[in-house]
């Protein structure tokens, strides 16, 4: 019982780091940066103010709606190795296991393709979903 608990709880904060990506996509200001400008108060000889502005903006200000399109693989590939997981600890499902190891190895690969974006924050999920899958047990037999 104790290992359906870890492996549930560990399934829960891999799904739920992946959501938060998205809502960090909106939230978390990621870009930064400065704008000067001159104006000049008078005729010939008059004195000039500067004026800097600054600013932050987020992941889905700068680049569109279309940053959430890779930020949802990981939630649907987490859901994915969630409900095979589920599968093989409550019905003992003989291809719950290797589905959730091919669907966890995947997204190991696309946090190593993506690894100078946005690859760092979701190799977290690929070993918290890794290590559920080490530890969900298998039904016994009856439970089918």
């Amino acid at each position: 019982m104790g290992r359906g608990r870890w492996a549930f709880a560990l399934t829960l904060a891999g799904f739920a780091w992946a959501l938060a990506l998205v809502v960090a996509a909106f939230v978390v200001p990621v870009y930064s940066g400065e704008s000067v400008s001159a104006q000049s108060t008078g005729t010939s000889g008059g004195t000039t103010v500067e004026t800097t502005h600054r600013f932050v903006s987020t992941l889905v200000h700068e680049n569109g709606l279309r940053v959430l399109i890779p930020l949802a693989i990981p939630v649907a590939l987490a859901a994915l190795v969630w409900f095979a997981l589920h599968r093989r600890c409550s019905r003992g499902s003989r291809w719950g296991g290797p589905v959730a190891w091919i669907v966890v190895a995947v997204l190991a690969l696309f946090s190593l393709v993506t690894g100078f974006t946005i690859g760092l924050f979701v190799f977290p999920v690929a070993v918290l979903l890794g290590t559920s899958a080490a530890v969900t047990p298998l039904a016994p037999a009856d439970a089918q």
